[in-house]
Formats: C-alpha cells, sequence, structure tokens
C-alpha cells in the first residue's frame, strides 16, 4: 500500500524542527520551511503549505496558538514549539525586535511583579533628525505632561493563555545600544532597561515600580563606570526631553551615594521636567528639576 508522503517523511521533519535552533515560527516561516524542504522530503506535488501545517499540528510536532489583535481583531498565528517561552513568541511576532520596559525587569530580575504582558520594541527604519526639532519651552513641556500619556495600541493577546503582546515602535534606530543577547533572547541590559523604564513607566508597571527597580539594582551599578555607560547612552539616544534630569532624580532617590550623580547633575537644564503624565497636584524637586508625585 502506498504510504501518504508526510507520513513517509515524518522521521525528518521531526529531526529538522528538533535540530532548528528557532523555537516559534510564524506562517511565513513555515511556508518557507516546506518550498525550501519539499523536494528533499519527497512530498506530493499536490500538497502545499497549509497540508504541512495541519500535519505538524496533528503530530504535535509544533503546536499552533492564535493572537487577536487587541483594534483591529486580526488573527496572527503562531507555531511553536512545546518548550517555547512567552519571551521566544514576543520575538517572533516581530522579528528583529528586542524586549524591553516591564519585560526586561523580570529579565533582569529587578521586579518581583510576573506581568501577563510581553513588551516588544523595535526602531524606525530611518533616524530621525533631531537637528529639526523645535526649541523646548517650559509651556509646551507643561502642557503635554497635563494630559494622559498616550499608550501603544498595537497589541495582540493570546487565545491560549491570555498574554498580551505588546508592540512598542522607537523613535530612533537604538536597537545597538544596550541590546544583549542570553539565552538565544535579545533585550535591553541593565542600563538601557533604567532608561526605558524611567521614560515610559506606563509600560513599566508604575513609577512607584520603576523607582523599586532602581532600589533593587542600586548595588549593581553602583559605580562611576556604570552611570558613565547610562549618560552615555542618553547621549547617543539625543531624546528631545531632559531625561539626564529624571534618571538623576531615581538614582538620588534610590539612595545612591557617590560622584555618579554629577554625570546627570552637569546635564541639568532650565526646564522643569516630570515623573510621568497627568499627576494631580505635582511636587518639584529642586536639585532636579523634576515634578514627582505626592507620597513617591
Amino acid at each position: 500500500m502506498k504510504i501518504e508522503s508526510f507520513k513517509r517523511a515524518e522521521t525528518e521533519i521531526r529531526s529538522f524542527f528538533n535540530e532548528d535552533d528557532n523555537i516559534s515560527y510564524t506562517r511565513n516561516d513555515l511556508i518557507s520551511i516546506f518550498e525550501n524542504n519539499r523536494e528533499k522530503w519527497k512530498i506530493a506535488n499536490y500538497r502545499n503549505y497549509r497540508h504541512f501545517n495541519s500535519f505538524i499540528g496533528e503530530k504535535n510536532i509544533l503546536y499552533k496558538e492564535e493572537l487577536v489583535h487587541q483594534s483591529t481583531s486580526s488573527i496572527k498565528t503562531l507555531w511553536n514549539k512545546k518548550n517555547a517561552s512567552n519571551f521566544e513568541k514576543g520575538l517572533t511576532i516581530k522579528k528583529g525586535a528586542y524586549l524591553s520596559n516591564f519585560t526586561a525587569m523580570k529579565l533582569h530580575q529587578i521586579t518581583l511583579q510576573i506581568p501577563k504582558t510581553i513588551y516588544i520594541s523595535y526602531d524606525l527604519a530611518s533616524h530621525q533628525n533631531n537637528n529639526d526639532r523645535q526649541r523646548l519651552e517650559q509651556a509646551n513641556v507643561d502642557n503635554a505632561f497635563s494630559k494622559p500619556q498616550r499608550t501603544s495600541s498595537n497589541i495582540y493577546v493570546s487565545k491560549r493563555d491570555g498574554y498580551r503582546y505588546t508592540l512598542l515602535q522607537k523613535k530612533f534606530q537604538s536597537d545597538s545600544i544596550g541590546i544583549i543577547t542570553l539565552n538565544k533572547i535579545r533585550f535591553t541590559n541593565i542600563e538601557r532597561t533604567l532608561i526605558d523604564i524611567a521614560i515610559r513607566p506606563v509600560y513599566s508597571g508604575g513609577v512607584f515600580e520603576v523607582l523599586r527597580a532602581f532600589e533593587k539594582c542600586i548595588n549593581d551599578i553602583n559605580s562611576p563606570d556604570s552611570l558613565e555607560i547610562i549618560a552615555s547612552y542618553l547621549d547617543q539616544l539625543d531624546y528631545a526631553y531632559p531625561y539626564h534630569q529624571l534618571i538623576g532624580f531615581y538614582l538620588d532617590k534610590a539612595g545612591y551615594q557617590g560622584q555618579g550623580l554629577d554625570f546627570f547633575l552637569k546635564k541639568k537644564t532650565n526646564i522643569n521636567f516630570y515623573l510621568t503624565y497627568n499627576m494631580s497636584r505635582p511636587i518639584l524637586d529642586q536639585k532636579w528639576g523634576i515634578y514627582y508625585p505626592m507620597g513617591f
């Protein structure tokens, strides 16, 4: 009796995925794998990638997971190995991206929270020309931070476990600044993570959780060299807002002792900046020129 070609090639197909470094796959990944290997696997001409997907699902070679876009309700399908982590799934959703904010805090073990949102950052294709930006004015800063912060609507939710995958588009090409790879997971290093969570606390558990993260890692960065790295990253990222003041304020509040704060104090501007958006009756820290919420 003639054996169907997928069944005949099952051992080879299993071996391919067992040996492949990837843990999670998109539809396009599987189309490419099927087309590149169908001749070697001797798959019948009338079979296509849909048959291939059905076969690997039925044989539990990979496990299908559907993600629903929160705004558009469109479906993105991932095919995962049994041991695929949510971190690996997130990096499959957006190829070439990196994990950041609350997710990086978890990877660095500077939060005790177990967030069910994976934050995935990616950069614009071209660098924004910061020389063209308008001169920063106090009135404009006050107006911007008096309103609720705009947040990403590019969010996928897993039908399987309810995990949310939030995609964050960065304004600058910054994927070479403080990005590391460990156990095939690409994420921000500790210095870059501290910058990102201070700048966007809404994606990092809020300002109190950000402060706790600074406190937890204060011993790891308690040297002028570490703080010089943070200051250098800020210079390279070249943000319009005075984030040196913000980082210095968090470090000071977290109990940093030493001359490293000078890296940030010398960058202090005449702009009074804000710890977060839409605060009620904020208090001004004169040393750093930072408004912070009552009780902070």
